[in-house]
């Protein structure tokens, strides 16, 4: 991973050199001690936050932003969104690479689980400069755990349910969200509206958990298309309102993307009370270039990741995407779910997880290979 990044670094230094004057209104070139990279003329790169390595994933809550990585936990004050200063650091267990994608919690509690001991921890971030290990369960692990009604209860990706109820003393209870529904497990849950539960799985399901939530209810079901295609991250703005779904796909080890490459897509929410489904309406995909176009020539994925809707997205609206060698892309959806790029940022070197928007013009950029980068929404909203 470190031989390739390094390759791509060099590839992008090269590119630089050959770029023919007429390109400067496409693009431009961000310079920086520590970071930087190729984007669009509507992204302005701010600094760059080095976090070691390996800055995996994040969560903005009431003001404060979580981030991880393979092995501690940091909390940002974002008073000044453009210069994050960490107040807060918690040293974990050590994680295997590319883990702890979906960091989740309600303002005093993160739930963090770990491949390699096999436990999920429950951290106190009451104390934002001490946050603190107060529980460890064994055998609770999963790839992505996510809160449910406000951390009363964890849903684990593999389908356990843990009660939170007590965070000093959780439980591990034997029932399975997706016992006896169309999925049993998924890569990612994501509580869209209070006791409402998207799950990125084979169907996409919509869950209703506020009466028993050991034994949730299919709300919706999304028609899969028929190319059986990975579902990694379940989004629905204006919780659970919107008319869209915003969803994406992975594919792993696909280094050209002109060949069924996992892509962003827009899913139809507006009829799902009546005929209890969602469809979907486009999808996009990313495509090899020459870096100076703002898109390399090969990628370890070609696959969008982690994405997020701009504050302002309502019924449509301007969508961040995390791409790995790919970037950011700043995804334009319409008011009839059609998607268009609208702008890019390539960092150097970079293999890019997740993004968060901040507020209506930052937007934080987690990288495996960077850590964390801090963008400006310059363009169009």
């Amino acid at each position: 991973m470190k031989r390739i990044s390094l390759l791509v670094a060099m590839a992008l230094a090269i590119a630089v050199l050959v770029v023919p004057p007429s390109s400067a209104a496409t693009y431009s070139l961000l310079d920086g001690p520590s970071g930087g990279g190729l984007s669009s003329d509507n992204v302005e790169w701010i600094r760059h936050v080095p976090l070691a390595q390996d800055g995996v994933g994040g969560r903005l809550i009431d003001g404060w932003f979580y981030a991880n990585d393979q092995n501690k936990i940091m909390i940002f004050d974002i008073k000044n969104p453009e210069d994050p200063q960490m107040v807060g650091f918690l040293p974990m267990p050590q994680e295997v690479y590319l883990s702890r994608e979906d960091l989740d919690g309600n303002g005093e509690l993160l739930v963090v689980p770990n491949d390699i001991t096999g436990s999920l921890y429950i951290v106190s971030t009451e104390d934002k400069t001490n946050p603190q290990i107060i529980a460890e369960l064994p055998n609770a692990t999963s790839h992505t755990s996510s809160c449910i009604l406000d951390c009363a209860y964890v849903y684990n990706s593999n389908g356990s349910i843990i009660d939170l109820r007590d965070p000093s003393a959780p439980k591990l209870l034997k029932e399975k969200w997706g016992e006896g529904l169309p999925a049993t497990s998924a890569h990612d849950v994501e509580e869209v509206a209070p006791g409402r539960v998207l799950t990125a799985s084979q169907p996409v399901m919509l869950l209703d958990v506020r009466k028993d939530p050991l034994h949730p209810k299919v709300l919706a079901v999304g028609e899969q298309p028929k190319d059986g295609r990975f579902i990694h991250t379940p989004r629905w703005p204006g919780n659970g309102k919107d008319k869209f779904l915003l969803l994406a796909g992975e594919t792993n080890i696909h280094p050209q993307c002109n060949d069924g490459a996992a892509a962003f897509m827009t899913w139809d929410a507006t009829k799902w009370k009546k005929n209890h489904t969602f469809t979907m309406i486009d999808e996009y995909r990313v495509s090899n270039g020459t870096y100076i176009d703002g898109s390399p020539p090969a990628d370890l994925s070609c696959s969008t990741h982690w994405h997020e809707a701009h504050p302002s997205f309502h019924n449509g609206g301007l969508v961040a995407s995390a791409y790995f060698e790919h970037g950011i892309r700043f995804l334009d959806v319409s008011d009839k779910g059609k998607i268009t790029e609208v702008g890019y940022f390539l960092p150097f070197g970079g293999s890019t997880s997740a993004v968060y928007w901040i507020n209506d013009e930052i937007a934080y950029s987690l990288d495996y290979n960077r850590g964390l980068d801090v963008l400006r929404w310059t363009g169009k909203l």
